[in-house]
């Protein structure tokens, strides 16, 4: 009766990873957060069907040695999935805390080595028999490397997480908030589920439902972040930024400065070189204003307010908002020396500060008419139409 429920709870845990892996590829995007996300999912989905097959494997009563050999490799495939599924999640926390570090080689190369570790660990337990050992009769003992792994991968993912927990405290929009308190909960749920599967004495299958439960609410939460996000930039939309001015209209602290942003000569970019092109200057003009924006002690909010126009938010001083516009500037011209396009990126941004009376439309106002006089002002392109 246990073997037949614990083969039950797999099952139910591999179908539910599966179904969210299907509707992933089916109605996800391809961001880099959703590109690791799906790793994460892979890789526990294998995990989990190691040990299912291995379940499903005791109720074979021929060939002994071969059962045993397989149960071997099945309990493996269930190790493996579970370490790298963990390195996997480290890059989806590292993409949700908007770091750079994993796009570097090096950095993904020292990622990668410390994933084999454990790995190694698990491939060299079928002659060492440090992890786990399986008896004759199949019964699945675990020694104390286990307890080592396990400790690793949980010290490993605290690590990852701690970047997100500081960064709450820096958030002002909420779903952001939840999003970061959410994405940085994995370690502890992981920790759990350790602590229980080596407090109970009954063979309980607690780390796959911590883990499916822990992954299904990141799949609801990332399929909540694509309503409010822009799906090209993967900032937020024009719906959500105008339920978030509203609410900080009535909400801050600090004095408030909103940036309007525009993309110098953007239709040029879109009738020259085509709209493709046109969409991978936007992504990396969103990319831009990211890797501007993180930071500050209190991150701006970020949203691309149609077309080529974008809008951020920032609480604080003027002289932050300066530094911030600055900041956007340089960074843009590194990424254009380090994309060699056949074009040059720049951008045009009016700022705009909130006073008492302003209303959301007063306050978006305010900085499109500084960012129509900055582009007015400026000298046409040649060959181009005057102010785009």
């Amino acid at each position: 009766m246990a073997t037949v429920l614990y083969a039950e709870v797999y099952s139910i845990c591999f179908i539910v990873v599966a179904l969210l892996l299907h509707w992933m590829y089916a109605h996800g995007t391809d961001s880099t957060q959703e590109r690791w996300l799906r790793r994460v999912l892979i890789s526990f989905l294998f995990s989990f069907a190691g040990n299912l097959l291995y379940t499903l494997l005791g109720f074979v009563h021929v060939v002994p040695e071969l059962v045993l050999t397989l149960s071997y490799i099945l309990k493996s495939i269930f190790h493996i999935g579970m370490c790298v599924g963990v390195f996997s999640w480290c890059g989806y926390a590292a993409m949700a805390g908007y770091s750079m570090r994993l796009q570097s080689k090096l950095a993904m190369r020292l990622l990668l080595v410390a994933a084999a570790l454990p790995v190694l660990g698990v491939l060299t337990n079928f002659k060492t028999h440090w992890l786990f050992e399986l008896t004759e009769a199949r019964a699945y003992v675990r020694h104390e490397q286990y307890n080592w792994q396990m400790g690793y991968l949980s010290v490993v993912s605290l690590c990852f997480a701690w970047p997100l927990v500081t960064a709450i405290s820096r958030e002002f929009e909420n779903t952001r908030k939840s999003h970061l308190m959410l994405t940085a909960s994995f370690p502890l749920c992981l920790l759990l589920a350790w602590l229980l599967s080596v407090t109970f004495t009954v063979d309980v299958p607690i780390i796959c439902v911590c883990v499916m439960i822990e992954l299904l609410c990141l799949y609801v939460d990332t399929s909540n972040r694509q309503i409010s996000m822009d799906k090209l930039t993967q900032v937020n939309n024009r719906q959500n930024l105008l339920g978030f001015l509203e609410y900080k209209l009535q909400n801050h602290e600090e004095s408030m400065f909103l940036l309007m942003i525009d993309v110098d000569y953007f239709k040029d970019i879109n009738d020259t070189y085509g709209h493709l092109e046109g969409d991978e200057a936007l992504v990396q003009v969103a990319r831009v204003l990211k890797q501007s924006c993180s930071d500050f002690e209190r991150r701006p909010y970020i949203a691309r307010y149609g077309g080529d126009e974008f809008i951020i938010l920032l609480e604080g001083s003027r002289a932050e908002a300066d530094r911030l516009c600055e900041r956007i500037h340089e960074n843009l011209t590194a990424i254009c020396r380090k994309l060699n396009k056949p074009y040059t990126l720049s951008l045009s941004i009016g700022l705009g500060r909130w006073h008492p009376d302003m209303t959301s439309k007063d306050f978006i106002a305010a900085a499109d008419n500084e960012l129509y006089t900055i582009k007015h002002n400026r000298p046409p392109r040649p060959g181009s139409a005057r102010g785009h």
